[in-house]
């Protein structure tokens, strides 16, 4: 299963309901928690937010860091194997999916995806389970004249992917998607979609924001609501 959440502070609680429903989804009584914040960078504030929100929650927390350390491949795959709940945070999408390439990370987490585990993730960590998605990343690495592009994810939610969508910032990816062969998900903050076994549904932790499917016809954008 893959939670995959278009955004929120999660510091406010903004996610919080989402943020339950994670937990409630491994089965377990305590389960085991592992935080993934390579799109941060491993920024310690966020790490100890997320993992103070999923202790509250009653898990077991650890956190996988592959930024600015000497990264153990035989330990990344011990931390992905033996957690319940694998939940990816937000940041630079490009950054992340290079760094988990180079360690092997996409694979692991391609078969922790086969085994059962509870995937999630918010932002950049909702775009690493679809095909690609619409990424700020230029934005965040301050590269001189920034714009959003296309970063290939795992490519196991078959569809491409915008988080955020209701944000200023996004508005422009209605033209920017425009002429795509494959349909997207566009997901507003405080919402999410699961993703179990080709089923998709949406959840909410604020009932006035929505997920959207985007398909690009003969005729021009079509848009939907998802539920």
């Amino acid at each position: 299963m893959i939670i995959a959440i278009g955004g929120g502070e999660v510091s406010q609680n903004e996610t919080y309901e989402i943020d339950k429903f994670i937990v409630k989804s491994s089965k377990k009584e305590k389960p085991n928690f592992l935080f993934i914040p390579t799109a941060s960078k491993d920024a310690k504030p966020y790490i100890e937010t997320i993992n103070n929100l999923y202790e509250s929650l009653g898990c077991e927390t650890d956190t996988l860091y592959l930024a600015n350390v000497e990264v153990n491949r035989k330990e990344v795959s011990q931390k992905i194997e033996n957690a319940d709940i694998i939940y990816v945070g937000g940041g630079s999408t490009d950054y992340m999916m290079k760094i988990w390439r180079k360690y092997s990370v996409d694979k692991a987490l391609m078969r922790a995806y086969k085994s059962g585990k509870v995937l999630a993730g918010l932002s950049a960590g909702s775009i690493c389970w679809f095909i690609a998605g619409h990424s700020d990343s230029e934005f965040i690495e301050d590269i001189e004249n920034p714009k959003h592009k296309w970063v290939k994810g795992l490519g196991i939610i078959p569809y491409l992917h915008c988080p955020h969508y209701d944000e200023p910032e996004r508005t422009g990816f209605d033209d920017f998607y425009s002429g795509q062969a494959a349909d997207a998900i566009a997901i507003e903050n405080q919402v999410a979609i699961v993703w179990d076994d080709y089923e998709m549904k949406v959840i909410k932790s604020n009932p006035s924001k929505n997920a959207y499917k985007l398909s690009w016809t003969d005729t021009g954008l079509e848009k939907e609501v998802l539920y």
